[in-house]
């Protein structure tokens, strides 16, 4: 016998049951009595429609799990390239590829940093013999630095736009239930 019954109306019976039980209680430890109910009447009628709401909850249907594998066709033995369908995460990744492409950080900006901190490093455990080396190398990650920081500062805002989009595809998913 499958019983349906809506998430709401089995998320009110919970919560009056509890606010039954748990006023109960309080008149129970306070020992107080609210005209002719005392607080042994109300806990006992608490726990009895939990009860109750239990039992009848085991009748209920469950939910149908999501298929997973839509998601990660990995789980299905597939591949997520190998898919007539974009996976979220495909699109995802092609979004944060084109937001990584259009901040132009990539591995000659990295490389160069990187270089240039090196340099910077040489520079100062050989107690560099002029301070002309020194200052075109710190000129040199001073750049670098500034446009990593513009990079980063665009990154973080198509970042957040990614994120919406995610956001808005997750809630797309879970509305379907």
């Amino acid at each position: 016998m499958a019983l349906k019954l809506s998430k709401k109306t089995m998320n009110m019976a919970y919560g009056l049951g509890a606010a039954i039980v748990i006023i109960g209680a309080l008149m129970k430890i306070i020992h107080k009595d609210l005209g002719p109910l005392s607080g042994n009447t109300l806990l006992s009628i608490g726990l009895i429609t939990e009860a109750l709401i239990f039992a009848l909850s085991a009748f209920d249907t469950p939910e149908e799990d999501p298929d997973w594998a839509l998601v990660y066709p990995e789980l299905d033995g597939g591949s997520a390239s190998g898919t007539s369908k974009e996976s979220p995460q495909g699109l995802l990744s092609k979004k944060l590829d084109g937001i990584l492409k259009e901040a132009k950080i990539d591995a000659s900006l990295v490389g160069s940093l990187s270089s240039s901190i090196k340099d910077m490093e040489a520079s100062a455990k050989s107690g560099a013999d002029s301070a002309d080396s020194l200052a075109k190398v710190n000129k040199e990650f001073a750049d670098n630095a500034e446009k990593l920081q513009k990079q980063m500062a665009s990154l973080a805002a198509n970042l957040e736009s990614l994120n919406n989009v995610y956001g808005g595809v997750l809630g797309a998913m879970n509305n379907k239930k």
